[in-house]
């Protein structure tokens, strides 16, 4: 139990719904059947994609408790499971497994779609992982920065793999694929943004340990004042961003669609803002650790509204619009 509790099930069940839900949503969905266009990973693929994905972010936690034993017996002294229910020695084996698991996975991957830069990808961010639990994290924004963009990368990957399909057969295929690739940057934008105001939340549930073991978080260096500021217009660009999306729908007559953008995702959005405003404790910092998770899961969920095989079509049309609004 205390080796399930050390890999954060929760996160990592939402990796795997967030690229099952993207890959039945945009890429398998009623364009690819329509036009006849066959997804470059099978469901074989896929699946070792994820697992490789899923072992990699695993092994990315382990390591992170790892370096942060000490740190955590201040900032969440019952929580902290190394040194306390598990040693130092056996969470490093646990993470040795975990990432030789991911390891396999991608080679086998690599062999079957014969892409060996993408296919590789996941062990790529093994890499940055581990870097960033023992020298990023202690850095101003790096390590916030290098979180957020491996969590996007958990779509953007998926769209590289479709995208890199050996030829275009035709408009048709040229169109759904780009649309796939549009959808994934606007997700994974989401998810780096979300991600990154995530980040900044927990230090400043955490800025007392952190501070007694030198780590240049944002609210060390500026305050917390300061990195409340920071959190909000993070929110603020995260709302006009959204918003812009909101503002589009309707003109393909997904009002409905805008409807649930707003009261599901931006209504949140805003009050998390003003509640970042007012936070002073640290419970009151974790609650709101866990609210913007929550939204990142609304996120997600907004995947199920392209089912019918609209969103490679709506998200080429959102990149236009944006060409027409600058």
């Amino acid at each position: 139990m205390n080796y399930i509790k050390l890999i954060r099930p929760i996160n990592l069940l939402m990796i795997i719904l967030t690229m099952y839900l993207f890959r039945l949503c945009f890429i398998t969905a009623t364009p690819y059947k329509v036009f006849f266009v066959e997804p470059v990973l099978s469901n074989i693929e896929f699946f070792l994609l994820t697992i490789a994905t899923v072992f990699i972010a695993a092994g990315g936690y382990v390591i992170n408790d790892i370096f942060d034993s000490d740190i955590d017996l201040i900032n969440k002294k019952d929580k902290t499971i190394i040194g306390n229910e598990i040693s130092e020695d056996e969470a490093y084996n646990f993470y040795k497994v975990l990432c030789l698991v991911g390891i396999i996975c991608t080679i086998v991957l690599a062999f079957l779609t014969k892409n060996f830069r993408l296919s590789l990808f996941p062990v790529l961010i093994m890499v940055i992982l581990n870097f960033y639990a023992h020298t990023f994290k202690k850095q101003l924004i790096v390590g916030n920065f290098i979180v957020s963009l491996c969590t996007a990368f958990v779509i953007l990957l998926i769209a590289l793999f479709e995208s890199g399909g050996e030829s275009m057969v035709n408009t048709n295929e040229a169109t759904i694929r780009g649309g796939i690739f549009a959808a994934a940057i606007v997700y994974g934008s989401f998810a780096f943004f979300t991600t990154f105001l995530r980040e900044i939340i927990k230090d400043m549930e955490d800025i007392i340990g952190d501070e007694q073991y030198d780590c240049k978080t944002i609210p060390i260096v500026f305050g917390i004042k300061k990195t409340k500021i920071i959190s909000i217009f993070i929110g603020i660009l995260l709302l006009l961003f959204l918003g812009s999306i909101a503002f589009f729908l309707p003109q393909l007559k997904m009002k409905t669609a805008a409807l649930v953008l707003v009261f599901t995702i931006m209504v949140p959005l805003v009050s998390l803002c003003i509640f970042i405003g007012i936070a002073k404790s640290k419970k009151q910092f974790h609650m709101l650790s866990n609210a913007t998770k929550m939204i990142m899961l609304l996120g997600v969920l907004t995947m199920l509204y392209f089912m019918n095989g609209m969103g490679p079509y709506v998200f080429v049309q959102y990149v236009n619009f944006l060409k027409k609004l600058f």
